[in-house]
This record gives structure tokens, C-alpha cells and sequence, in this order.
């Protein structure tokens, strides 16, 4: 079989990062109603759906020990319909049980997949010497606006079930055929005795890098944030209606791809510390700002709100666009342990406190109200210049 060019493994590793970012961000704007097919407030929809890091650390303790004595192939393969059968379940069911599972499963499918696509972003990057993270970042990025703007356009159109089902199916024959195109490039199963991580390993082995694994958390709570709660926090505490109140949401995550895409230009100008610094308290402020003031504007002026809230989502998601990718990049030349190993350790840390943050941003927002618990993501924001010294070396 004759291989492939650096320049069609790229293409396609950006396809499969596309896909990805668009199979499984396609209900997260729809997010409203599933709540409602649940009939759940805020503090147990959120306390729900923040199950999901059971499913995730099982599957960071593990999948990168799989991706690296069994080869991504199969593991890629078997997390992509995993995600697509768990979906479809999320999608169409009004039993808090059957979510509660098919949640906890996506979530381990979601990681497994993530594990093994960044191991083979890493792998490409470390063969052919081309800083490629933060640009599949990029492209993950650009699914998840696709599918934002899909979501919004179907809403009041088409049902959410008959939506995600349609896209899920069509999504995953499109990733089977792109995952066999690569073929022999993926990384491939271990074969030197000498380098076998046993299952003993991950827990021998296993080491917190807590200076990286901090940043990356403060790094990635906002989008943690606004992919659970921007549309409900639109439509429910603002009251628009209909496709615009997924509006703020699609604008972040179109300036995120545009700040992982055109980053780069900037790295021999500035230095990445300066950089990061920067970037951080600039979104910080901006979404900070914006849900300050839609309080104070109040639902009588609702247009004037979704403009605020709009440039304040626009100018966040820019600033922390290439934090968390920056911040993986230096996780893996911070560590001796295969790319695989450190994405799935690294990951570990992060939902287990993600997991906790969720709890408490649900909860805040059920004492208090949502607007309030959204400035905790805002303020970790402004923490993030204690860990710069992280980037010195990079």
C-alpha cells in the first residue's frame, strides 16, 4: 500500500479532529431541551450531566495505555461508535436513568477518542517537525461552530432527536472511512519489550504535574461553561427565543478557531509568556463585563443584552482560544512518558476537578442565579498569569 504524504495525513488527521469536534458538540446548543425532556432544574441538570467524569477517568487511566500497547486504530474505531450510539440514547430518552448511563458511557468514549487523536496529532508533530496541535485545535473547533449554526437553524424545525440521530449516523460512517484512509500511519502497537506500559505502570507511574494540570483547568473552565450553559443562560435568564439564543455561543467558538488558526503569526513577535498572560486577562475581563452587564441591563432590553453578551463571548473565546493547546504542548515536553500516557494523566487530574466545578457552578446557579455562577469560570481566568512561568522552556 503506497503511504501517505505528510501533507494528506495532515488533511486528514484535520477531517477526523472536524468530525470530532462536530459529532459531539451537536446537542450541546440543544441543551434547553434536553433539560425539559427531563424535567430537571438547573442544580440537577447540571449535577446530571456532571456524571460524565466517571466515564471520563476511567477512560484517561486506561486509554493511554491502550493507544500505546494496542495501537489507536482499534481504540479510535470503537470510540467513535461508542459516541454516536451513546448520543442518539442522550438525544431521545426522558429517563433520568438511561441518561445517567448513556452519559457516563459517551463521557469514556468521548476520552478515549480524544487520548488517541491527540496521540496521533503528537506523533505527526514529533515525525515530520511541524507544530500542528494548536491547529487541529482549530479544526475541532471549526466542527463544533458548524454544528452550533446546524442546531440553531434546526431549532423549532426539527426535533432533537430525529437531528442528532441524522448527523450521528452520517458522522460516523464519514470518520470509519477517515480513520481506514490513515491506516498504517496511525500509531501503531508497541513491539519493544523494553517500553511496555503494563496497566501497573499508569498507577507506578503516575505523576501530577500540578503546575500544568492547574493552568490547563483554569485554561479550559470557560469552555466548559459555555458549552453547558450559554444557550440555556441565553433563552431561560435573558428570554431569547428561538435559533438567536444559541448566538453568544456560535460567536465564542468562531473566535476561538480563528484565535488557534492565526495564533501562530504572533509566536515570533511575542513570547508565549507574554502571551498567555495577556490573552487570559483580557477574556477574563471581557466575559466577566458581559454578564455583569446583562444583569444590570435586565430582560426588559433583551436585543441589547444579546449584542453585549455577543462582543463579551467574541472577545473571551479569542483571548482563551490557545491557552489549553498551548498548555498541552508543554505537558508533553514536560514529560519522559509517552504522548498517549501524559494526555490521558493530565486528563485525569482535570476532570476530577472539573467534575467538582461543574457541581459547583450548577449549584451556584440554582442558590443564586446562572448569571452569577458564570463569573467563576471568569475569575480562574485571572489566575492563570501565576502559571506562566510554565512556558519559560517551551
Amino acid at each position: 500500500m503506497k503511504s501517505l504524504t505528510a501533507n494528506k495525513e495532515l488533511n486528514y488527521l484535520k477531517s477526523l479532529f472536524f468530525l470530532f469536534g462536530f459529532l459531539i458538540m451537536s446537542w450541546l446548543p440543544r441543551f434547553p431541551e434536553v433539560k425539559a425532556n427531563l424535567g430537571l432544574s438547573n442544580g440537577e441538570f447540571g449535577s446530571l450531566i456532571s456524571t460524565s467524569a466517571a466515564g471520563a477517568l476511567i477512560a484517561l487511566f486506561t486509554v493511554g495505555h491502550l493507544v500505546h500497547n494496542y495501537g489507536a486504530k482499534l481504540v479510535m474505531r470503537i470510540a467513535a461508535v461508542s459516541m454516536a450510539i451513546t448520543l442518539i440514547l442522550l438525544t431521545s430518552t426522558h429517563s433520568t436513568l438511561v441518561f445517567l448511563i448513556s452519559n457516563i458511557l459517551q463521557a469514556a468514549a468521548i476520552s478515549g477518542f480524544h487520548v488517541s487523536i491527540n496521540a496521533q496529532g503528537f506523533s505527526f508533530q514529533d515525525r515530520n517537525k511541524r507544530h500542528v496541535i494548536t491547529l487541529l485545535s482549530g479544526f475541532w473547533s471549526s466542527g463544533a461552530l458548524a454544528t452550533a449554526v446546524v442546531s440553531g437553524l434546526l431549532v423549532d424545525r426539527v426535533s432533537l432527536a430525529t437531528h442528532v440521530f441524522i448527523l450521528t449516523l452520517i458522522v460516523l460512517v464519514v470518520m470509519l472511512v477517515v480513520i481506514s484512509a490513515i491506516g498504517e500511519n496511525l500509531v501503531k502497537p508497541n513491539q519493544d519489550s523494553v517500553t511496555d506500559y503494563k496497566i501497573s505502570d499508569l498507577f507506578k507511574g503516575f505523576r501530577i504535574d500540578g503546575m500544568v494540570s492547574s493552568a490547563l483547568f483554569c485554561a479550559l473552565f470557560l469552555e466548559f461553561s459555555v458549552w453547558d450553559w450559554a444557550a440555556i443562560f441565553v433563552k431561560e435568564d435573558i428570554g431569547i427565543k428561538g435559533g438567536l439564543h444559541t448566538l453568544p455561543y456560535i460567536l465564542f467558538t468562531f473566535a476561538m478557531i480563528t484565535g488557534r488558526l492565526s495564533v501562530h503569526r504572533l509566536f515570533n513577535r511575542y513570547s508565549i509568556e507574554f502571551l498567555v498572560k495577556a490573552a487570559s486577562l483580557i477574556s477574563g475581563v471581557s466575559f466577566l463585563v458581559g454578564i455583569i452587564a446583562t444583569r444590570f441591563i435586565g430582560i426588559e432590553h433583551k436585543m441589547l443584552s444579546l449584542v453585549i453578551l455577543s462582543i463579551s463571548f467574541t472577545t473571551a473565546g479569542l483571548g482563551s482560544s490557545f491557552l489549553a493547546p498551548t498548555i498541552m504542548n508543554v505537558a508533553n515536553a514536560r514529560s519522559k512518558s509517552p504522548s498517549s500516557v501524559v494526555i490521558g494523566q493530565i486528563g485525569v487530574i482535570n476532570n476530577i476537578v472539573v467534575f467538582v466545578m461543574r457541581l459547583v457552578i450548577a449549584w451556584t446557579a440554582q442558590a443564586f442565579s446562572l448569571s452569577i455562577a458564570l463569573m467563576i469560570p471568569a475569575l480562574l481566568l485571572f489566575t492563570i498569569p501565576y502559571f506562566s512561568k510554565i512556558f519559560k522552556r517551551a
